[in-house]
């Protein structure tokens, strides 16, 4: 009995795409070390002249680097140091506008790659997509996206002079130079790792290489992995697969969920936040690229919706003279507007 229940709940685990997430949390944790995520953050904000050049740069920031590291990385990196900026050039008022306005950019940012969210990863892997077809379904939503963020920085954000010592990056400039080896090893990484998403290098080949390269370089990155998300995805996979077996809910879900992936993927994202949402629906629809549009789309709306959401509201409200019932007020807003363009937009192109 115990071997019959053992092998069911090793079956409901994607071991694939376990695998891929530790070594793309792997990677962004040697990048990290190495230091050029932090040094681009701080490199870009010297290019800011007034505090709307300085919001262009950081939600742009938000946008493009949660394609490459995870919406989740792109605003651990970028809301603390916006609370932090923001407070030495006593503009604390534009906090809470720009944090909501990074979260949406790293929400709908990430969407637009395999590797851009959890939810993200899974579906690539569990739908066998092609990246060009993936590509083509979301670049749209992206584009809007962006001319969106855009327009709603240059409204919000006046043009107030001010000036960024550009010695806040220097220093670590000169110490990149001594990690040129580490630098082409975690590059080489990373390669692997897109090979691994289009499915030409094996995940557990990929897994090896990632564990024994962390092992000579540092072994202490090995415990700043976020082992704590690869959990959240096992007891995901359990007790989704258990969910999904209980014969009342299958042929409920089954019912509903088949021909409204996107519907479903927006309003049980609302609930239960969209990776839980997208491991649940994807047991009972075939249509893996509509149930993404709609998980991606479903990470806007409600802080629960999406845990990038959650991240950036946990560290506003740690930050000095936190104003928590302004910020959610802000935050759903913008979230409901966002997200009201997104389901106009998708309307839009299934009329097309």
């Amino acid at each position: 009995m115990w071997n019959i229940i053992d092998k069911r709940i090793i079956s409901q685990i994607n071991i694939g795409t376990l695998l891929l997430l530790f070594c793309l949390m792997a990677v962004v944790q040697g990048f990290q070390y190495l230091g050029y995520i932090d040094l681009l953050s701080k490199f870009l904000v010297t290019k800011a002249r007034n505090i709307r050049s300085l919001a262009f740069c950081l939600v742009g920031t938000c946008f493009f680097f949660s394609m490459l590291v995870t919406n989740d990385v792109a605003l651990i990196i970028t809301v603390p140091f916006t609370i932090t900026l923001l407070h030495r050039l006593e503009r604390q008022e534009n906090a809470i506008v720009l944090i909501v306005l990074e979260t949406i950019a790293a929400n709908l940012g990430s969407t637009l790659t395999p590797i851009g969210n959890p939810q993200n990863v899974y579906l690539y892997q569990e739908y066998h997509m092609r990246f060009l077809a993936f590509f083509q379904a979301l670049l749209p939503y992206g584009m809007v996206a962006m001319f969106l963020l855009m327009g709603c920085v240059w409204i919000k954000f006046d043009k107030k002079t001010f000036h960024v010592d550009k010695q806040i990056f220097e220093q670590e400039k000169k110490e990149l130079k001594h990690k040129t080896v580490w630098t082409i090893v975690f590059t080489v990484l990373f390669f692997l790792c897109i090979l691994t998403v289009l499915r030409i290098l094996p995940g557990w080949i990929t897994f090896l290489v990632v564990v024994a390269t962390l092992l000579l370089c540092n072994p202490e990155l090995l415990k700043k992995i976020n082992y704590g998300l690869l959990g959240k995805f096992i007891l995901l996979f359990v007790i989704v697969g258990n969910i999904a077996a209980v014969p009342v809910i299958e042929s409920w879900l089954g019912t509903i969920v088949a021909k409204h992936e996107f519907v479903c993927g927006v309003f049980v994202s609302q609930m239960i936040s969209n990776v839980p949402a997208a491991i649940l629906l994807s047991k009972f629809t075939s249509n893996g690229m509509d149930l993404m549009l709609g998980v991606n789309v479903g990470g806007l709306g409600t802080p629960i919706a999406s845990m990038a959401s959650m991240i950036s509201l946990d560290f506003y409200s740690k930050s000095m003279a936190a104003e928590q019932k302004k910020y959610m007020v802000t935050f759903l807003g913008y979230n409901v507007f966002f997200l009201g363009c997104m389901v106009i937009l998708r309307l839009v192109l299934q009329w097309i």
